[in-house]
């Protein structure tokens, strides 16, 4: 199909329907990938991992974003051996903020 656009990988960048903010989403891992939804930072923001961790939940796991010049941003797995001063952004899972409340008159 000529003009057709694949999405490779399973990387898509989109917004959150509910909040408006950036996301990205894709299969992590190979043998057991997991579908992983993030708010895509700016990528100058300072994300330290050990900040991350305080986030983490035992459904809510932290993720690593490398960003090279020359390639798409690519989440990885962290882990007990994930060292503590990685350079990389690390994001947890994305949560839309809560609304502001409203009144019905």
């Amino acid at each position: 199909m000529a003009g057709a656009r694949r999405n490779r990988g399973g990387t898509g960048a989109s917004r959150c329907p509910g909040c408006g903010q950036p996301l990205l989403s894709q299969w992590v891992g190979d043998t057991a990938a997991i579908r992983a939804t993030v708010t895509l930072p700016p990528a100058d923001a300072r994300l330290p991992y050990t900040q991350a961790l305080k986030n983490r939940t035992p459904n809510n796991l932290v993720w690593c974003l490398p960003r090279g010049p020359h390639r798409a941003p690519r989440l990885r797995w962290t882990h007990g051996r994930h060292p503590p001063d990685c350079p990389h952004q690390h994001l947890t899972a994305h949560t839309c903020p809560p609304a502001p409340p409203t009144t019905l008159f």
